[in-house]
């Protein structure tokens, strides 16, 4: 009995131990609280950009034209971005940030936009959105001076080389050729649907032949890049804006692309930041200022609940290449910022051990959302991807310690 006793002393031990164990891991799952959100925001839709599209129709049909001056978002581009306000309310009243209606205390909330009329009108379609009727500041620098913030190099807040920086991207990623190479498919039915079909054809249409180069410009303060990627990109990224503003599809592309086709137009779309936002070189000096400042948002006590940044894609490529992560939403190509949607950070605190995790993640309408104006319920919400940064040990919530993000934002 005595040695039957002996032997048993462990084992029940062993079973109090785990369930202490247990008991300890739920509690401290429970124990968690959301303290504060980031959202960095990419503009709505717009029209398109001077000189954004490299490429006309080789059948002399002209593109169809806008309502609104170039560059500026439009009514139907601030509606979409105002159902994106409305989901972060009901998102973030859920979890207890703010009040479900009314106006939340103004301290608790953030809103910066870059100097573009596009994403300055974006971040105000958002506040009304999150806070209807309610009057809330939308900060941001004098319209088209070069804000730090989103563009570093531009407004000399960091340090930049163009020699050093194409001989750095030319490494990493084998140069421009190297990165079309496994998309020729997308450049034949761009080709496909600008009209290439015909004998008279120009060069640039047999797509396999075509070719790209990356230089320094002859000032030396440039880059310049050549080739499909150049032409292309912007010419996509048109069609794709066409499409997400809603119009009849013989004006998307002259009719000539399908909704499943826009993926691989999308794909065109993102090799401009394979080569401008991506590569180690370029994100670490594009995300220089934007890095140090959610650093600054996450550890800061008296930081706002919700801080909302506009800017972008290029803005929000550069930083997730800084965290090393990659993304694809629904019905855009890999790591092609969707139009008006957000990259975000949550920072959540263990109220028991005063330890701090966050959460990072990518939240977005669909392409078919946008374009049908479809408000967010629980069988058509905006899609979300949880990412994981390197080094990141995920509890069943996708959150991993602070310092895994901290590092990185601090390279």
């Amino acid at each position: 009995m005595s040695a039957l006793h002996h032997k048993q002393i462990p084992y029940f031990a062993f079973v109090l131990l785990a369930l202490f164990a247990i008991s300890a891991t739920t509690h401290a799952k429970d124990s968690l609280q959301l303290e504060r959100v980031i959202l960095l925001y990419r503009h709505g839709v717009r029209t398109p950009l001077p000189g954004e599209i490299q490429l006309d129709d080789v059948t002399d049909k002209p593109w169809p034209s806008w309502a609104q001056p170039p560059s500026e978002l439009t009514p139907h581009g601030a509606a979409g971005v105002r159902l994106m306000g409305q989901y972060d309310r009901h998102r973030l009243a859920a979890a207890g940030l703010f009040p479900t209606h009314g106006c939340p205390d103004p301290t608790q909330l953030w809103f910066w936009a870059n100097t573009d009329q596009r994403t300055i009108a974006s971040a105000q379609a958002l506040a009304e959105g999150f806070a209807p009727g309610c009057n809330i500041d939308i900060g941001h620098l004098p319209q088209g001076s070069e804000d730090p913030l989103f563009h570093p190099i531009e407004a000399g807040a960091t340090d930049w080389n163009a020699q050093h920086a194409v001989a750095s991207i030319q490494a990493s990623t084998g140069g421009p050729d190297t990165l079309t190479a496994p998309h020729r498919d997308a450049l034949a039915t761009i080709a496909k649907v600008m009209g290439c079909g015909s004998r008279h054809d120009p060069e640039w249409c047999a797509t396999d032949q075509w070719r790209g180069g990356l230089i320094v410009s002859p000032d030396r303060q440039h880059m310049l890049l050549t080739g499909p990627i150049a032409k292309t990109s912007g010419t996509a990224e048109v069609i794709l804006m066409a499409y997400a503003e809603g119009r009849a599809m013989r004006d998307v592309g002259w009719g000539r692309v399908t909704p499943e086709q826009l993926e691989q137009l999308s794909q065109l779309h993102a090799l401009l930041f394979d080569i401008y936002a991506r590569p180690d070189y370029m994100a670490e000096r594009v995300a220089s200022v934007m890095s140090q400042k959610i650093v600054h948002l996450l550890q800061d006590e008296r930081a706002p609940r919700l801080s909302v940044l506009v800017g972008s894609d290029n803005n929000i490529v550069a930083l997730a290449s800084m965290l090393g992560l990659h993304f694809k939403m629904p019905g855009y190509a890999n790591d092609d910022p969707p139009i008006g949607g957000a990259f975000g950070i949550e920072l959540w605190q263990n109220t028991t051990s005063g330890h701090r995790y966050v959460r990072v993640f990518y939240q977005a309408q669909s392409l078919a959302q946008l374009r049908s104006l479809q408000p967010a319920s629980a069988l058509a919400q905006p899609a979300t991807l949880i990412l994981e940064p390197p080094g990141c040990q995920p509890d069943d919530k996708g959150r991993c310690p602070i310092e895994v993000l901290l590092s990185r934002l601090h390279r």
